[in-house]
């Protein structure tokens, strides 16, 4: 590397303290031209890794689940008693940087969340998941506060088992959020309940904030219900009305649809991620109105496990629909179609339900990049139909996921062959074949190529005049789709090249 830097006294190794990414990249900018940038990160990825122990970067206080055992530290590895843990936090928590705190038995004798709130040089995280039980709230808000300045993802999750939670209950009060948190860009918030005042007042101090994910969350008509403080020094009425967060992005909620888009001018993806029964009459009408006034900027949505039926109206409401994944039953299909003109990118392939029309997207949305189907009646015939009449995706497609009846893998196969294309790696695969030792994987794949290209011969030889007719057809047309890198008929997927050849 070459790199003009000017003379200076080093530093005193015990002055030198750990510095985040942007810090270093500020630092290091100043003095490196940006074809030196790339090799500076990978050795100081490298020496991150050498220097700073693997157990002081991520921990957990609680008990860890079994299956993610590897990927957490435990309090209770290292510490034989209480006295020497506190010792080590002491004097090695200041590296940490990610913490998850979970529920712990109620026979616990020592809190391990007692243990890392008490400590004051565990100051500087970044990411913090913390899952509460009764009674964690004072010890989770002094973790919180402690690290307002350098968290950058905050997850709180309220937890109480179904066979607990009183008759009523909307969620837990929510604990005193920190006033500022300059640095927090992704925020998680899981089972509380808060007046509008309070979640107001949460947005003025996450100026930076790009995610908002509201879960369960019970956003109560006055502050005093179910419990929730009244906030001493608070926002006016005129101010919690009037205010409107300018940096959140993405907005992911439950279809409880709560009712804060007023304050989200700038939201771009509007992300549904569990259904909760039963909405109140005209509350979607009344949501996608708010859509309608103060969204401008929506153009993606995502939905998991949300009611299918109240998704036609959300779609209907959206100024431009550019990104969807989600259901694909006809309602929501027809929809979306009517969006055809700024469609980009459509996933309909994580629902086992039936796809309809999939080929009017093909040939009606002129912007289509990639698009996902699940399983459809999609038809040969059909597909050489919609090939004739034209695909207004033609110069766009780059990724088509599309299921076809009756074509079965080797013709699938013959087709892909004859683009050129490559079978993606499969990891799955990979790791299953490391197991095998050396030499028998090496006989057993050789065996298994030979009995797949016997299949694959016998399936060219007996193609009938009809399935003749539409590979050749096929191929022909997807050659033409100048963009296209990677497809899939249902059979995985392929990555082609630009060069077809015959068969």
């Amino acid at each position: 590397m070459s790199a003009a830097v000017p003379a200076t006294n080093p530093p005193q190794l015990e002055t030198i303290k750990a510095l985040g990414i942007p810090e270093i990249t500020s630092l290091v900018g100043q003095y490196l031209a940006k074809t030196d940038l790339a090799s500076c990160t990978l050795v100081a990825h490298a020496w991150f890794h050498v220097f700073m122990p693997i157990l002081w970067k991520s921990i957990q206080a609680g008990h860890p689940n079994p299956s993610r055992h590897q990927d957490y530290l435990n309090l209770d590895h290292i510490r034989p008693d209480t006295t020497g843990t506190r010792s080590t936090l002491s004097k090695n928590g200041s590296f940490i940087r990610i913490l998850t705190i979970i529920p712990e038995p109620d026979d616990t004798e020592t809190s391990d969340l007692d243990l890392v709130s008490d400590c004051p040089v565990i100051d500087s995280l970044v990411h913090l998941d913390a899952t509460l039980a009764g009674g964690q709230q004072a010890a989770v808000e002094s973790i919180v506060k402690r690290n307002q300045d350098t968290l950058r993802l905050l997850k709180l999750i309220f937890h109480l088992k179904k066979h607990l939670r009183p008759s009523g209950w909307l969620g837990e009060r929510m604990l005193e959020f920190p006033r500022m948190a300059p640095s927090l860009q992704s925020l998680f918030l899981e089972f509380w309940c808060m007046s509008k005042q309070e979640l107001v007042l949460i947005l003025k101090g996450c100026p930076t904030l790009k995610l908002l994910s509201l879960g369960n969350i019970h956003i109560l008509d006055r502050a005093d219900d179910c419990g929730v403080r009244l906030i001493e020094q608070g926002v006016d009425s005129d101010t919690e009305e009037t205010f409107q967060h300018q940096s959140i992005e993405s907005y992911r909620m439950c279809s409880r649809l709560c009712p804060i888009l007023e304050h989200l001018p700038k939201i771009k993806l509007l992300e549904f991620y569990r259904f909760d029964r039963p909405i109140k009459d005209g509350e979607l009408q009344k949501f996608c109105a708010s859509i309608r006034t103060n969204c401008p900027n929506l153009q993606d949505v995502w939905s998991y496990g949300f009611e299918c039926s109240m998704l036609p109206a959300v779609l209907d409401s959206l100024p431009r629909l550019v990104n969807y994944r989600g259901s694909s039953h006809l309602p929501t299909i027809l929809s979306m179609l009517d969006h055809y003109e700024t469609l980009e990118d459509a996933n309909l392939s994580e629902y086992t339900e039936r796809t309809f029309l999939p080929l009017r997207f093909l040939e009606s949305c002129p912007r289509l990049r990639s698009f996902w189907t699940g399983h459809s009646l999609t038809t040969m015939d059909e597909v050489l139909h919609s090939i004739r009449r034209g695909w207004a995706c033609q110069p766009s497609l780059k990724e088509l996921r599309l299921n076809i009846v009756q074509l079965s893998p080797n013709l699938i196969e013959v087709i892909m062959r004859q683009l050129n294309a490559a079978r993606a790696p499969d990891r799955r695969l990979q790791q299953r074949r490391s197991i095998i030792p050396t030499a028998q994987e090496d006989a057993l794949l050789e065996a298994y190529k030979r009995q797949k290209e016997q299949e694959l011969q016998d399936e060219i030889r007996a193609l009938s005049p009809a399935q003749e007719d539409f590979r050749q057809q096929l191929v022909a047309f997807l050659a033409t789709l100048d963009q296209l890198k990677r497809l899939n008929f249902g059979t995985g997927w392929y990555v082609l090249s630009r060069q077809t050849s015959a068969i």
